[in-house]
């Protein structure tokens, strides 16, 4: 797999052919990989084997490392708060509820685990509603300038230009850019940019470049990316196995003190016996298979792939065994580690992408709230995880009266609105004052 890096042009350089084309050419690299990380997610990984008598049994780490970390990440959708004007982000929240961005949110994060990136283009509908769409990463380039900042400064959509029979026109590429102004169209053949006359520009008022950009690590590696080479053992191991097995039945009969004529030999065959003369013996040459050493190399790569993905085995029994939700999360520790530096990234782009919705929302005069400072604004992760909710009630029990009822309500995983669950409780009960006996009136407290 090659290195992959964010693009870098100079501060303030203008998009023409010369550096498009450029970018298209380093960008091919990379599709090849994403080409080949897909493969394995779609059980179909290209491992060398050309022979067709070489049987490929595959088993889908990717599809488990990808689902089991998109899962944990976003099994429970992303809320947000802010410190001060929760109330004010109802607009944007009910945008995001109306378009499900919850179901966007998940797509994004599996390109991320696949791809080790993921790319959304925030724009307005034909009614001006602002909405999000995904961008593959086989057509995305994100450009940044070269200083210590690398502010965005502009984002590249391609493709391949087909001709009337369907096959791609070597060289020839159309575009969309998107800048901090204007949203373009052009056709690029070799390094000659030419703007599309059946789309002319369009401004925008985002101010900014309104394409995302999702970093599943500093290094732009899918979750799966640095075991390829185990789950590659993994597969030629277990298919060498399977056709040891197949091999079995075509073993060679030897005779030993005797000659076996072309009859005799489809006698055999069709009848399957054999009759000897005396002093005379037959067996098969057969290869003497070491399962018990196979299969301990088969759960040591296994096991590997899971501690260098950092994606934990669930069906490991020992999960089972664990007394507690402290032992399963000491057993989660590594896998929570690598979870945590992704929900960092992965909220860095979500806030991006709330400030490119405020930007629509507050043009549009529908912030009722009023405005929205993102420095305020906090994306909240709730992992998916099973919880002993007993062990919990005990918590809430022995912090009452020392963390507020609202965040002691937050811990039950089965309430989604913390502060509303509390208003309900004092609806409900009017008269008293404890909350979690509800055994003293509001004189006596």
């Amino acid at each position: 797999m090659n290195k992959r890096t964010i693009y870098t042009l100079p501060k303030g350089t203008e998009p023409n052919g010369t550096n498009l084309k450029a970018l298209i050419d380093l960008h091919q690299s990379d599709v090849s990989v994403f080409y080949r990380l897909e493969s394995y997610v779609d059980d179909n990984p290209d491992m060398g084997r050309t022979s067709p008598n070489e049987l490929l049994t595959t088993h889908n780490f990717a599809q488990y490392i990808t689902s089991i970390n998109t899962g944990y990440l976003l099994g429970n959708p992303v809320d947000y708060k802010s410190e001060s004007k929760t109330k004010a982000l109802d607009p944007i929240t009910e945008n995001y509820n109306g378009q499900t961005i919850a179901e966007l949110d998940t797509e994004l994060e599996e390109d991320c685990s696949m791809f080790g990136q993921a790319f959304e283009n925030v724009f307005t509908d034909e009614t001006s509603t602002a909405m999000s769409a995904k961008l593959s990463v086989y057509n995305t380039i994100v450009v940044y300038d070269n200083t210590f900042k690398h502010d965005k400064m502009f984002a590249l959509y391609y493709s391949q230009v087909v001709d009337d029979k369907g096959s791609d026109v070597p060289n020839k590429y159309d575009l969309t850019i998107w800048t901090d102004t204007t949203i373009s169209y052009h056709t690029l053949t070799k390094d000659e940019l030419t703007d599309d006359p059946e789309q002319a520009a369009v401004p925008h008022f985002f101010k900014v470049v309104p394409v995302v950009h999702y970093m599943n690590n500093r290094r732009l590696k899918g979750d799966y990316e640095p075991v390829i080479s185990l789950i590659d053992a993994y597969n030629i191991l277990q298919s060498d196995r399977v056709i040891d097995r197949e091999k079995l039945v075509d073993a060679i009969l030897a005779f030993y003190g005797s000659k076996v004529s072309a009859e005799d030999q489809k006698a055999i065959k069709d009848n399957r016996v054999v009759g000897l003369p005396e002093g005379s013996k037959a067996e098969f040459i057969v290869k003497q298979i070491d399962e018990q050493g196979a299969d301990v190399l088969r759960q040591t790569l296994a096991a590997d792939i899971h501690k260098f993905s950092m994606t934990p085995d669930l069906t490991d029994e020992t999960f089972g065994a664990a007394s507690s939700g402290v032992s399963i999360l000491y057993k989660l520790l590594a896998f929570e580690q690598n979870i945590k530096t992704k929900e960092r990234l992965f909220e860095r782009s979500l806030l991006n992408r709330f400030a490119l919705y405020v930007t629509v929302l507050s043009v549009q005069s529908k912030l009722t709230g009023g405005n929205i400072d993102i420095k305020t604004v906090d994306a909240i992760f709730t992992r998916s995880l099973p919880k002993n909710n007993f062990e919990t009630s005990q918590m809430i029990n022995n912090l009452e009266g020392l963390v507020s009822n609202e965040t002691l309500i937050s811990q039950l995983d089965f309430v989604q609105d913390a502060s509303a669950e509390v208003e309900k409780v004092a609806e409900e009960k009017p008269d008293t004052g404890d909350f979690a006996t509800n055994n003293f009136t509001k004189e006596t407290v």
